[in-house]
């Protein structure tokens, strides 16, 4: 999709592209889930790369999707991607790499904004992080923001911005 400019993919829980594995990381039988070894369809990315065009977008799914996993294995270039908007589905498990994938492959990429464990859209905390020393070479020289969203910072909010520090990426509350 070369003219794709702006794109909002939900992926909810009644998509078929879901395994109940994925949440307690045992291996399962499904033809293309990442936990089952068979390793799905290697050739080409499904749903990223149809997308990987666009200069703004939100991918939110829930944490049992295998069809972003599968499609992480050939990540491709977010070569216009500006704004970004993720829930924490790209935070889990807690090797984040799903997030780290996705930032490593969006060379001009502007704005981050991470929406965390929150059942509305009514945030009870917003942080703005900045980058506080030298940035990563893996990460876009033109990142300036980014924001988490959060109804509470508990452990698994915690967990995230302690991952973001490893980006040099420090939050003020």
């Amino acid at each position: 999709m070369p003219s794709l400019v702006r794109a909002f993919v939900r992926m909810i829980d009644d998509c078929e592209d879901t395994c109940d594995k994925l949440l307690d990381n045992s291996q399962c039988g499904c033809e293309y889930c990442t936990t089952s070894g068979n390793g799905g369809d290697d050739n080409h990315s499904v749903v990223l790369k149809g997308l990987s065009e666009a200069t703004d977008l939100e991918l939110i799914s829930s944490p049992e999707l295998f069809i972003f996993k599968m499609d992480l294995r050939l990540c491709p270039t977010f070569s216009k991607l500006k704004t970004l908007f993720l829930n924490e589905c790209w935070c889990m498990p807690d090797d984040f790499t799903p997030l780290a994938c996705i930032l490593e492959h969006s060379p001009v990429l502007e704005e981050l904004t991470l929406e965390l464990f929150c059942e509305s859209s009514e945030y009870e905390v917003e942080m703005e992080g900045r980058f506080s020393v030298e940035r990563p070479t893996t990460i876009s020289k033109h990142l300036n923001i980014v924001e988490v969203k959060c109804q509470d910072v508990d452990k698994r909010v915690l967990k995230v911005l302690k991952f973001l520090c490893t980006f040099n990426i420090r939050f003020s509350f």
